[in-house]
């Protein structure tokens, strides 16, 4: 039997809820740059958005696009192992924690949807967008854009410094503001 193709065909069939499937997972630390720098050994893959920014001296420094928020992939049960292992007294990794469901004590999945969003507007030029805590919007009419880079994305309208944007929310983690798109190319879902 073919080894390869036997595991191609189970990651197929997996189901996304099943224990061993990878994921994304949002992490939350007071020590971003650390735990990133700790967890690449450890997780499959990790996405930490940074920009370079100029301070009120003019000495270019490298921040966080989303403080004290990245993005590992692994599976859930690798995630909240290392989660916990982070609070473990006497180890040397950074406390964090996992973002999970309101209603249920399990990670938070990141859809690849999601993720993709975040690396194509966070990727070199962030003055294409602008990231945002939950807590600065209220829910707006739901829209759909249908062409151009952005295709395909749901999001809500709000007005922003007075003018209107699509924002993509990240439930329970931040929401993305997508830069202005002209009204003929949304579509009301």
């Amino acid at each position: 039997m073919n080894t390869t193709a036997s595991t191609a065909t189970d990651s197929l069939t997996a189901s996304p809820g099943t224990p061993e499937a990878e994921g994304w997972y949002a992490i939350r630390t007071r020590r971003d740059f650390r735990a990133a720098e700790q967890l690449e050994s450890l997780c499959d893959e990790i996405y930490f958005p940074r920009e370079q920014r100029r301070n009120a001296a003019g000495v270019m420094r490298t921040c966080a696009v989303i403080p004290h928020v990245l993005f590992i992939r692994t599976t859930p049960t690798q995630a909240l192992a290392l989660e916990a292992r982070s609070h473990q007294p006497g180890e040397r990794l950074v406390p964090f924690w996992l973002y999970r469901y309101a209603d249920d004590p399990r990670p938070q999945r990141i859809t690849p949807q999601q993720i993709q969003l975040l690396r194509l507007l966070t990727a070199t030029d962030t003055s294409r967008c602008e990231v945002y805590n939950k807590a600065d919007f209220r829910p707006g009419q739901l829209v759909s854009v249908t062409d151009g880079p952005f295709r395909g994305l749901t999001g809500t309208v709000q007005r922003v410094r007075k003018n209107r944007h699509v924002v993509v929310a990240i439930q329970g983690i931040c929401m993305i503001m997508l830069p202005f798109i002209h009204p003929d190319l949304l579509k009301p879902i």
